[in-house]
């Protein structure tokens, strides 16, 4: 938080002089810290800082795989600017390193960088097995989940997506990611399968939106999902992420699929920007709205975003895990509080198919007679999202099972009911081909709520 609290203070110079010294010491700053100088960075367009922060997120991350991802990741950036000679300098390093790809080989043809002295090898990974630590201790003393070290999950993936995916070739990216969970038994949150239909079924229903704004990259899955489509009318998606490695991987994915052109990446915490928007967009200018962050917070991102004035007349908002891990408060609002038009696809989480999860798909109505009135939530709602965070942090934590993830599923559909959280529910179905289908209801059908 000291650099957001500088950030607020106007206090920019400070904040490049710590990051300076840290730069200086070789210091690893932490994804918070580094989430935090990037979006610095995104707010004052500062671009020679990005790629500084960029340059020492490869230095110090902790494994080859992250840093040849994020050395990926430095020289896309720089390419987008138009600053060629840090893009060589990157691809320099990234041969010295030994850190060469196909991803690499394909940046080296776009900088008219000499040719690589050394050989091209895939992304570096290693499967860690079940039995292995998931906690490590660090030079400090502290205990950290072995995941946000690594971040071996989705480095996992980046390998798959340039080992198996074709490049340019987005079916068979995401066949690759697919590929990547089902191989290594690894869960990934992922708009795949059945939820990517309900995005497919949304972009055709909004008829040639022009620009989606997603709270919650990942590794860039439903963005590129999204972002091919749109192409074809010029559309695009901003995409916020807070963790700056996911971002850094999502755009590997991004770019390999040939739609760096198409999605913007803006990292940071959604609070801090969504102000941004404002100074960005014009007014109704956002036709779908996704959210795919932590569901507690997903109400009053809603709010902060439609009392901007920035949601079209015709905007679509997609709210995904809203009912696992669950968004109570978002579903409340949407549901039975606030002036919306909201129904939900029941499917099951992606790679579990015992436990249901829903999404969400909500219009704004402007002539409910619940326009204005202020955002009030019961307490037993408040108290079930405390539940619903309390479950989110144990899965993070600690493994938290099947049966587990499947009796919290049925106690939050039987605690909706209670609070009046009652949407009309979409089952998809299978076409000829397999391929899930999803049928859902236009704006302003009347949705009858679930028997």
């Amino acid at each position: 938080m000291t650099v957001i609290s500088l950030h607020r203070l106007g206090l920019t110079q400070c904040i490049w002089r710590l990051f300076e010294r840290l730069a200086a010491d070789g210091l690893q700053a932490g994804g918070e810290a580094y989430s935090n100088f990037l979006f610095v960075c995104g707010q004052n367009n500062d671009h020679q800082h990005e790629l500084d922060v960029l340059e020492q997120m490869a230095k110090t991350a902790h494994t080859r795989g992250l840093q040849g991802g994020t050395w990926n990741s430095f020289v896309i950036k720089a390419l987008q600017v138009g600053d060629v000679g840090r893009a060589r300098k990157g691809l320099q390093i990234i041969d010295d390193e030994k850190l060469n790809t196909p991803m690499a080989e394909h940046l080296r043809q776009r900088a008219g960088a000499p040719p690589a002295k050394n050989p091209i090898g895939m992304i570096e990974w290693r499967r860690r097995e079940k039995d292995e630590h998931e906690w490590v201790t660090n030079a400090q003393g502290f205990s950290l989940r072995l995941n946000k070290i690594e971040y071996y999950k989705e480095v996992g993936t980046m390998h798959y997506i340039l080992g198996h995916g074709a490049q340019n070739d987005l079916p068979s990216i995401h066949r690759a990611i697919e590929s990547f969970t089902r191989e290594q038994e690894l869960w990934l949150k992922l708009a795949g399968d059945e939820k990517g239909a309900v995005l497919d079924e949304v972009i055709k229903m909004q008829d040639k939106p022009r620009l989606v704004v997603e709270v919650g990259l990942y590794v860039g899955y439903s963005s590129t999902r999204m972002a091919s489509q749109m192409k074809a009318w010029g559309g695009k998606v901003i995409s916020m992420e807070v963790d700056p490695f996911h971002a850094v991987i999502a755009r590997n994915t991004i770019e390999w699929a040939g739609l760096s052109d198409y999605v913007e990446i803006w990292c940071g915490h959604s609070e801090n920007l969504i102000p941004r928007l404002r100074e960005r967009l014009p007014e109704k200018s956002i036709d779908i709205l996704f959210f795919d962050q932590q569901g507690t917070k997903m109400h009053t991102d809603l709010e902060a975003i439609r009392s901007l004035n920035l949601l079209s007349d015709k905007c679509c908002v997609v709210g995904d895990n809203v009912l696992r891990p669950g968004s109570p408060q978002f579903m409340y609002w949407t549901c039975a509080g606030g002036p919306w038009e909201t129904q939900i696809v029941s499917l099951k989480e992606y790679k579990q198919e015992v436990v249901e999860d829903w999404m969400s798909i909500s219009f704004y109505q402007p002539d409910s007679p619940k326009v204005g009135l202020p955002m009030v939530i019961p307490v037993s709602v408040e108290q079930l999202a405390h539940d619903t965070d309390g479950i989110r942090w144990q899965s993070v934590e600690s493994k938290v099972s099947e049966d587990q993830w499947d009796s919290h599923s049925q106690r939050m559909r039987k605690e909706f009911w209670k609070a009046g959280i009652r949407p009309h529910e979409v089952v998809p179905t299978l076409d000829e081909h397999g391929r899930s289908r999803v049928a859902l209801k236009p704006k302003g059908t009347n949705l009858l709520p679930a028997g």
